[in-house]
């Protein structure tokens, strides 16, 4: 998947088939992060009353976790929000026939490639260790990759995540039209604060 969204941003195309009837999926590339483009996957939801919350990740603790943000019609009144950042660890589960012979698209991974993260021939001690005879981290290589969970005591088959950051809009006012720029990236991005309770009554209706 990710190969082919890499192809696609590169001006490419993908043919998909479903039911039968072709499809083209076309991805273009964002061209307005920063160089390095720390900052990505970009992602607003609505918080408390007059609160949106943004969160974005970056891939370690050199981007802020803040954000500028300024209502549409006065772009000159710039305020910034703090919030916080984490990250986390997951012991992979692979699909082995997913990744390399996937019903549609191109393969995420090659078979050596999945083979090469369970085999820990290459640090592992092959010593038979008293009393419980060889390390429980070696594994040799399979004739082919296997599915399932990745070994707990295998680094490799762990993934660690990119630095999430949380941040809190606060002081929002029903209806207005606001624009908004995370640490890391010269992107802008746009939202409109949901109307107030009585604003969409009244222009509710019914149906």
């Amino acid at each position: 998947l990710l190969r082919t969204m890499s192809q696609s941003a590169a001006g490419h195309t993908s043919p998909l088939r479903r039911n039968g009837t072709p499809s083209r999926l076309l991805l273009s590339l964002n061209e307005s992060c920063d160089a390095a483009c720390e900052s990505e996957q970009v992602h607003i939801q609505l918080g408390g009353p007059g609160e949106m919350v943004v969160v974005y990740t970056s891939q370690d603790e050199s981007v802020d976790s803040s954000v500028a943000y300024w209502e549409a019609d006065e772009p000159g009144l710039v305020l910034v929000a703090n919030g916080s950042s984490s990250a986390y660890s997951q012991l992979m589960w692979l699909e082995a026939r997913a990744l390399t012979d996937p019903p549609l698209g191109a393969a995420g991974a090659q078979p050596s490639e999945l083979m090469a993260l369970q085999d820990t021939t290459s640090w592992a001690s092959h010593l038979p260790v008293a009393p419980f005879g060889r390390s429980q981290s070696y594994h040799a290589a399979a004739a082919r990759p296997t599915s399932g969970l990745g070994e707990y005591n295998n680094p490799a088959m762990y993934y660690n995540s990119p630095l999430v950051h949380t941040v809190p809009l606060p002081r929002l006012s029903p209806g207005v039209a606001y624009q908004y720029r995370v640490a890391g990236s010269s992107a802008a991005f746009a939202f409109t604060y949901p109307p107030g309770s009585a604003a969409a009554a009244e222009g509710g209706g019914g149906g």
